[in-house]
């Protein structure tokens, strides 16, 4: 099955962005700058990528996107390490720049010392991933076939039956992926099925911005929604990630503590401060939870996926359904109207 010449120029548009706000953050990311924020521009940007770029693999000869997918899944890994490593570091620094209390600044600036020695480890696989990509000619292979889809079908040309089509599929399928969820919100212990659930809010988010342009204005409310619903879902598994690794930092802490001395005295002095930050992560992470579900329910209830739904098809509507063909005597009082 071939793809229409339209279809493909606008997946290489869209495509094309992403490229180019991904090569945008290179030297930043190549070199290890101080912005943190090139790590996760670039990280974003690869995403997006890769949730876009199968949608269109019709449009590529062979197995070019596959090719393409493996080498930026790669990169992706790498930024992911370093750019978690970038997050807690700021939220590790950012809760010592409150603490009043002296006792618990041992603790908070060794996990801030283990953390950036982390966050250290991580930039050689950043180097590297990034530099097999160059050398095997990945971005400027993806970019010159993109650009061969540009002059195959004017940008000013109306989307066509077919494009439409795979928006709705792509949308739905990945709509249906994020309701299967929803019997897990109202259960706070069900750790994984939510960090789950904030994957599939991100893929459809992503999906349904790769189409957004067929639909002017009308996926607004609907992507700032999904956009609110990733970031909440993400600082909730950041503060799940957070309580599972604080314990086991403080045990590590202990076996090198006595290691070194032979004995575990001078760990004590470690414990209070840990144990206030996993304590304010609880407390987060119970806050953000609890007004989460609530809004979760006034969505469902207000029928927003459902409407979503209803939108991505209306396209696909024949005019007849929505607008019934006149009867005959509805047609000769029309007429008569009209010659009054």
């Amino acid at each position: 099955m071939k793809a229409s010449a339209c279809l493909c120029a606008y997946g290489a548009r869209v495509i094309l962005k992403h490229l180019k706000a991904f090569q945008r953050e290179w030297q930043g990311v190549h070199t290890g700058a101080e912005d943190i924020e090139h790590i996760h521009r670039m990280r974003v940007a690869s995403r997006r990528l890769r949730a876009t770029l199968p949608l269109f693999a019709l449009c590529f000869p062979g197995k070019k996107v596959d090719n393409w997918m493996k080498h930026i899944r790669r990169v992706t890994r790498a930024l992911g390490g370093a750019r978690d490593a970038d997050v807690q570091i700021a939220r590790v620094q950012a809760f010592l720049d409150t603490v009043e209390d002296i006792r618990l600044r041992p603790g908070l600036q060794r996990l801030l010392l283990r953390l950036r020695q982390a966050r250290a480890g991580h930039q050689p696989a950043v180097t590297s991933a990034l530099e097999k990509l160059a050398e095997r000619g990945i971005l400027d292979e993806m970019k010159i076939l993109l650009e061969e889809h540009l002059t195959m079908c004017n940008e000013d040309t109306p989307p066509d039956a077919e494009l439409y089509t795979l928006a709705r599929t792509e949308i739905t399928r990945r709509l249906d992926a994020f309701l299967a969820y929803d019997a897990i919100v109202p259960l706070p212990e069900r750790v994984q099925e939510l960090h789950e659930l904030r994957i599939a809010t991100k893929w459809l988010r992503y999906t349904a911005e790769a189409f957004a342009p067929l639909y002017p204005d009308e996926l607004a409310r609907w992507l700032s929604i999904l956009r609110d619903i990733q970031e909440r879902l993400g600082q909730i598994h950041d503060d799940d990630v957070w309580l599972t690794f604080l314990p086991a930092f403080l045990e590590e802490e202990r076996q090198r503590v006595e290691m070194f001395y032979g004995y575990t005295r001078p760990f004590r002095r470690l414990i209070a401060g840990v144990q206030a930050f996993e304590q304010a992560c609880r407390e987060d992470r119970e806050r953000l939870y609890r007004a989460f579900v609530p809004d979760w329910q006034t969505w469902q209830a207000e029928g927003i996926w459902d409407a979503l739904r209803e939108q991505v098809n209306l396209p696909q509507v024949n005019p007849e359904e929505v607008y019934p063909p006149l009867r005959q005597d509805e047609n000769r009082n029309d007429s008569v109207t009209d010659s009054a």
